[in-house]
């Protein structure tokens, strides 16, 4: 990246000339490398005593993906025994889960036999350089594109990894909450399907990150939307083939998933997560037989998603969050957020960010209507990391835009990543 301007792209915010990192060509400054290096460093001291990464690991016998991995390369579809989020159809355990992680641990576990070794552990160095490592690349990547300066690309990654649920999500994921590795994984392809899309990166990369987020968090499929926008938009002699790549990749998204609900659960549109319940007979449950989305849960799902405020109380450790275990605002525990409504009228001018808002509250919206609130989620929303990586992009400039914004903007980035880093060594 180079620390000069980059020019911008047309008025109606098809982005900037440049593309993203994951593009060939880049030119990366000492500026780039130091502030990137500087944010690793941050995100060790900050989130390292908490998320522990040489201490990750994940085991077949909790975490229901691998446990499938295993048993797809012995043939089956089922797995032995009942394990966390594992739902019970015609007295046989399946995987409800998305299909990505069961990938990933499928490729392990191959890579493993190949070499010999042992094949029913996750070596800790694959497991997080598939989960974790990716995210302070892609964030400073898009960052520092949208931006065009340095440290106030990292800024913003520091306070997405450490002033959000991604947080909490690292910690869980140090013991193979295959919940949590999920919302990890779609991360990556979230910010990769913004930053491609907003910095006129080439279709593919939106169109990978797609996938990547798809198959980690289903109701990010939506996100297809602006992208097809984008196809559509693009130049008249290459539309026939990026719209040929979108629905390519589109069917691809859904053609993995619908196939395995077929082959388990006998039709592609079940996705067996009502089973999940079997056996149960707590509120949860009985919600989760009745109906998986409904409007009668959004006013619920409202109130933990934009009101329910973080308390805090005096313990004999000092000053500790008093929290909701479903949930807490979105607007007062990453107030940065509120920049979608202080800028709205830069992204309403600009097509692509308008697209990318858009479908983001398409996704909002079915997760208002879901029968889960995100339980257990103590002191923030997790479901909204379904779009605030989208949301980040899309207000990434504005945040920079004069002195008063950059001083909110710090203001909130540092509230939010004290509060999560509290709230993380509470409770996760």
């Amino acid at each position: 990246m180079s620390a000069a301007p980059t020019p911008v792209g047309p008025a109606d915010g098809q982005g900037l000339a440049r593309t993203c990192p994951t593009s060939p060509g880049v030119d990366l400054s000492w500026e780039d490398i130091g502030c990137f290096l500087l944010l690793l460093a941050g995100l060790q001291l900050v989130a390292g005593p908490t998320t522990r990464l040489g201490e990750w690991s994940v085991d077949a016998a909790t975490n229901v993906a691998f446990a499938e991995a295993l048993a797809w390369h012995d043939g089956r579809l089922d797995i032995p025994r009942r394990v966390h989020d594992s739902a019970i159809f015609q007295d046989r355990v399946y995987n409800i889960n998305p299909p990505l992680f069961t990938l990933v641990c499928y490729s392990a576990v191959w890579f493993s036999r190949l070499l010999g070794e042992r094949t029913d552990i996750f070596y800790p160095f694959w497991y997080v350089l598939v989960v974790a490592v990716p995210l302070p690349f892609v964030a400073y990547g898009c960052f520092a594109r949208l931006t065009q300066r340095p440290p106030w690309a990292a800024l913003l990654a520091a306070a997405w990894i450490l002033g959000s649920p991604i947080l909490p999500a690292l910690a869980a994921a140090r013991e193979g909450g295959i919940s949590h590795i999920n919302h990890l994984l779609s991360q990556a392809g979230l910010m990769l399907v913004a930053g491609s899309l907003l910095v006129g990166a080439r279709l593919r990369w939106s169109l990978v990150g797609l996938l990547w987020a798809a198959w980690s968090r289903p109701l990010t499929i939506l996100y297809v939307l602006p992208i097809a926008v984008a196809a559509w938009k693009g130049p008249a002699a290459m539309r026939g083939r990026r719209l040929a790549a979108t629905l390519t990749a589109t069917t691809l998204a859904l053609a993995l998933p619908m196939t395995l609900n077929h082959l388990k659960f006998g039709s592609p549109l079940e996705t067996g997560y009502r089973y999940l319940y079997e056996g149960r007979q707590d509120e949860l449950a009985r919600q989760g037989r009745e109906a998986l989305f409904s409007l009668r849960f959004a006013g619920r799902n409202a109130w933990y998603m934009n009101v329910e405020p973080p308390g805090f109380e005096a313990g004999p450790s000092g000053l500790r969050p008093k929290v909701d275990p479903h949930g807490a605002s979105i607007w007062l525990t990453m107030p940065i957020l509120l920049f979608v409504w202080l800028d709205a009228r830069s992204w309403l001018g600009d097509s692509n960010k308008r697209n990318l808002m858009l479908a983001s509250f398409l996704v909002a919206a079915g997760l208002l209507c879901f029968h889960n609130t995100g339980y257990v989620q103590p002191g923030y929303y997790r479901f909204a990391l379904d779009f605030v990586p989208i949301w980040l992009a899309v207000i990434a400039q504005g945040t920079d835009r004069g002195l008063q914004h950059r001083r909110l903007t710090i203001a909130a980035a540092v509230w939010s990543m004290l509060y999560f880093n509290l709230v993380t060594r509470m409770y996760a």
